[in-house]
């Protein structure tokens, strides 16, 4: 009997907390819906350059042909240009290589983007059986047409060096949203946030000094965890300036948004219940587990407001397929402008709750 009533207590406790309530029970449909629309179809739209090196009937006959497939966005290119890898511009490039006299013969070449993953096994897959078609409808018997794929990289990678770019950055969101998410709410429950405000520091000090406790810890994480990947399991990193200059925006846009939840909930249980739901989304969302091109064309909108998934994008290029700071600028001017406006909003909040 006292079990019971000890259990009722408890739930009365839970279920009169709407906030709470809300953030537990939405969030098992929340995330069936995204990790459905995420994993919606096999990659679609992929986007590709086409090299055609020599114009004849054959040769235009396999270019048009993988044009016109549904799952390619395919562009007449002169060469090969790798800058449009390390952009993100495209997944790849078909080299077309077949002479125009008989016996036909030449080659295919698909060279990948490494960071799309499975993408490129729809590329090869599907690039394969548009030449076994074509050759199937031309009237000549002798064709000799071999048929490469490669990774667009001069890194040797390793299966685990597309996950430990998104890694890299996972690892210091999970730490620095979880521990800034429960900054304020902690003092507030102890009630020495009141305290605070009636020192001689100001309300920004406070604020700022929390941050940049929060943002130091943060970049140790970050530290660690990077050192962590490349000394155990021998990763590939590009460039080391940049990699540090994307983690410690992450640090930045981690803490300042820990900040924000903070300043949203009014208990610890709350903040780590909402900060754990905001880590799961941004997992989600960063494309960790299967490319951009699964995702529904919706959600693929809403993948591309999540700040984190700019910052996996940019790390997995850097690493990836050495990209340089004009590869990546787009990606670091949107992880800056973010961390502004997470962190802008949060002083406003908390200044606000401590009038």
């Amino acid at each position: 009997m006292n079990l019971l009533t000890i259990a009722y207590y408890e739930l009365r406790r839970i279920f009169r907390n709407h906030r709470l309530v809300l953030l537990v029970l939405s969030q098992p449909i929340v995330i069936a819906i995204i990790v459905g629309l995420i994993v919606f179809q096999d990659p679609k739209e992929i986007k590709l350059g086409i090299v055609n090196i020599n114009n004849n009937v054959y040769s235009n006959q396999l270019k048009e042909k993988i044009k016109n497939n549904e799952n390619f966005i395919a562009s007449d290119y002169s060469a090969v240009d790798d800058n449009e890898i390390k952009n993100g511009n495209l997944r790849g490039f078909v080299v077309i290589d077949i002479n125009g006299t008989t016996p036909i013969s030449g080659q295919v070449e698909i060279l990948n983007d490494p960071t799309g993953r499975t993408v490129k096994y729809v590329v090869e897959s599907e690039v394969n059986k548009t030449i076994a078609e074509i050759s199937k409808n031309i009237a000549v018997k002798s064709i000799f047409i071999e048929q490469k794929s490669s990774d667009l990289t001069p890194f040797k990678l390793k299966n685990f060096d597309y996950f430990a770019s998104a890694m890299m950055v996972l690892l210091i969101i999970l730490v620095t949203i979880n521990l800034s998410g429960i900054s304020i709410t902690t003092e507030r429950a102890t009630g020495t946030f009141e305290r605070l405000f009636v020192t001689p520091y100001s309300k920004i000090d406070v604020i700022f000094g929390k941050a940049l406790a929060l943002f130091l810890v943060g970049t140790i994480v970050a530290c660690i965890g990077t050192a962590s990947l490349y000394l155990i399991f021998s990763v590939s990193i590009g460039s080391l300036a940049l990699v540090t200059l994307i983690n410690l925006l992450v640090v930045a846009t981690s803490v300042t948004l820990g900040l924000l939840v903070s300043s949203i909930t009014y208990s610890v249980v709350e903040s780590v219940q909402l900060a754990m739901y905001l880590f799961f989304i941004s997992v989600l969302t960063t494309a960790i587990f299967t490319p951009i091109e699964t995702a529904n064309k919706y959600m693929v909108q809403v993948i591309k407001v999540v700040p984190f998934y700019y910052a996996v994008d940019a790390s997995r290029r850097v690493n990836m397929v050495d990209a340089h700071w004009e590869n990546i600028a787009t990606n670091i001017y949107i992880l800056i402008g973010t961390f502004l406006f997470f962190l802008l909003l949060s002083i406003v909040l908390l200044r606000r709750e401590a009038k």
